[in-house]
């Protein structure tokens, strides 16, 4: 009997080509499809790049999974996703923080709400079209997640803040592909999307402006004061909203125009935001709060990640509470920011865990 398994399709070409590995692997597949908003939005504000959910992948989604003989259900999550990711993203963004939405969306949704759905299909895997693997490591004596072995399509950061028991009902079966390996699989199937643009931006902001999205949903920041380190009055910004830890704000240092300048705190209450020299927006560590162990460890060397596009940096990594740890570096990092995360790894490419970036540690 063929042990079956859901595909979380989102209507790409992973996630399709995906679906045909899993069952040439021998898997009797089921996709479900999330709905995060509703398709009216996407009338009312079309999109200006590709994003996930839309329309075009629901339909897209459909075509592929009547393509490959599979049942595909669509699934509205609209009130969860609201509570869950919009809320979160509104409310962290007027604490004057960064949120980082898809990590949270793979936690609750992906392989959250994803893992409770095998128990109703009575289904054994969970599978997605990320460049990760998963497997038994005889080092930790568990199932872990490590990085793919495409290393410019890793995506292995955003698959760290899930839950340590979700771990071992995953597969990933691109992760020993490479992109250009999986697009080429895509043509000879003759799958339409084979060709089709990666999703770049959130899916709930089709036009990817989020300052926009901020004022319809209530937060109106006016404009405020620049000041440097000494507290002096140096300019005007936009709203606080509009920037994060280490943005340069095209603001000339009065007492040297050469000096470049980099936003180095916000402060929300007073609608202020400090800048500083770029040295010194380098900082020696950071504290990480409602962490993600999916490797038990209290104190270990590892590397340390803290932004989608960022390379690792060598850390000491120390457990100091139930969910919390601190990261010191062993060479100072620029522009550690409050509401992204912090990714530890190993040096294999395992992810250790994962957790927000409550504040940063000053050198």
């Amino acid at each position: 009997m063929k042990k079956k398994l859901i595909m979380l399709m989102s209507g790409g070409v992973d996630s399709s080509v995906a679906a045909y590995l899993a069952k040439e692997m021998g898997y009797e597949v089921i996709g479900i499809h999330f709905k995060t908003i509703p398709d009216e939005v996407f009338i009312k504000i079309p999109e200006k790049k590709k994003i996930c959910c839309s329309p075009s992948d629901t339909y897209d989604a459909m075509r592929i999974a009547d393509k490959l003989g599979f049942e595909l259900k669509v699934i509205k999550i609209y009130e969860e996703f609201k509570e869950k990711i919009i809320d979160y993203f509104i409310k962290e963004y007027k604490a004057g923080r960064t949120p980082n939405p898809c990590m949270l969306c793979n936690k609750y949704f992906k392989f959250g709400l994803a893992i409770d759905i095998l128990k109703e299909y009575d289904a054994d895997y969970i599978a997605s079209g990320h460049y990760a693997i998963r497997e038994f490591s005889e080092k930790y004596n568990t199932e872990v997640i490590k990085k793919g072995i495409d290393v410019s399509k890793d995506q292995s950061y955003f698959l760290a803040y899930m839950k340590k028991e979700a771990i071992p009902h995953i597969i990933f079966p691109n992760g020993t592909y490479t992109k250009d390996e999986i697009r080429k699989i895509a043509e000879k199937l003759d799958i339409n999307i084979a060709k089709k643009v990666d999703s770049q931006e959130l899916c709930f902001i089709p036009d990817n402006d989020y300052r926009r999205f901020l004022r319809e949903n209530g937060i109106n920041v006016s404009t405020g004061e620049v000041l440097d380190l000494e507290g002096n009055i140096i300019g005007e910004h936009t709203g606080y909203t509009n920037y994060t830890i280490g943005q340069r704000t095209g603001i000339k240092y009065f007492k040297n125009p050469n000096i470049k300048m980099h936003v180095y705190k916000i402060i929300p209450e007073k609608n202020q935001i400090i800048v500083a020299p770029t040295e010194k927006v380098y900082f020696k560590g950071l504290i990480s709060t409602d962490f993600e162990f999916l490797v038990d460890f209290n104190e270990i060397e590892a590397r340390c990640r803290i932004r989608k596009r960022n390379e690792e940096k060598d850390a000491y990594i120390r457990k100091i509470g139930e969910n919390k740890v601190e990261v010191i570096f062993k060479e100072p990092i620029f522009a550690v920011t409050p509401g992204q995360f912090a990714v530890v790894y190993d040096n294999e490419g395992v992810i250790l865990g994962a957790g927000k970036i409550e504040q940063y540690l000053e050198v």
